[in-house]
């Protein structure tokens, strides 16, 4: 298995450790906090990793997306369990990612190959991924302040799915 792989793997392998530490060390919420941090930084490290060393698989194409998703699933729900007010925001990220999958599966059967991500969905990660840190860090944040950052989230989430159309309907055209 290649290292980047091995990174992806290790990324899924911190989903239930991330929620061990989240639901069972309250005290220790920057436990939870560094944890995901790994999680988003080796997500960066194998895809440079993959790209510099021509270690790109199929099983990376399915493995790197997968440990994506299941991450952000498993945090936004953590999330939405010690902050319900979220759970409107989590449903449009849910509803993006569904729409997202869909139209991978249409390219897929149609035999066109799914290309790799582009800026404005790895700015959406970023973004994503820091908001949930500091919503980890800070939970005492007042419900206006979850809504702003949570707004900030899905606007750049929303965002990067509208500039993926072109891409997708462009794949698509290529018939």
């Amino acid at each position: 298995m290649s290292i980047p792989n091995m990174l992806s793997v290790f990324r899924i392998v911190l989903i239930p450790v991330f929620l061990t530490a989240y639901f069972m060390f309250p005290d220790y919420i920057w436990l939870s906090a560094i944890i995901l941090l790994i999680s988003g930084l080796t997500d960066v490290v194998d895809g440079i990793i993959a790209r510099k060393c021509n270690m790109i698989t199929q099983l990376g194409k399915i493995l790197d997306p997968l440990a994506d998703k299941l991450t952000q699933a498993s945090v936004g729900i953590a999330l939405c369990i010690r902050h319900p007010e979220l759970i409107p925001f989590v449903i449009i990220f849910v509803v993006k990612e569904i729409l997202m999958l869909v139209g991978g599966c249409v390219l897929v059967k149609s035999g066109k190959t799914i290309r790799s991500s582009k800026w404005f969905g790895k700015a959406a990660t970023v973004v994503l991924y820091t908001i949930m840190i500091i919503i980890i860090l800070f939970p005492s944040l007042p419900s206006g302040m979850l809504y702003i950052l949570s707004g900030i989230a899905v606007g750049f989430v929303v965002f990067a799915f509208i500039m993926y159309v072109p891409e997708f309907l462009k794949i698509k055209k290529s018939e």
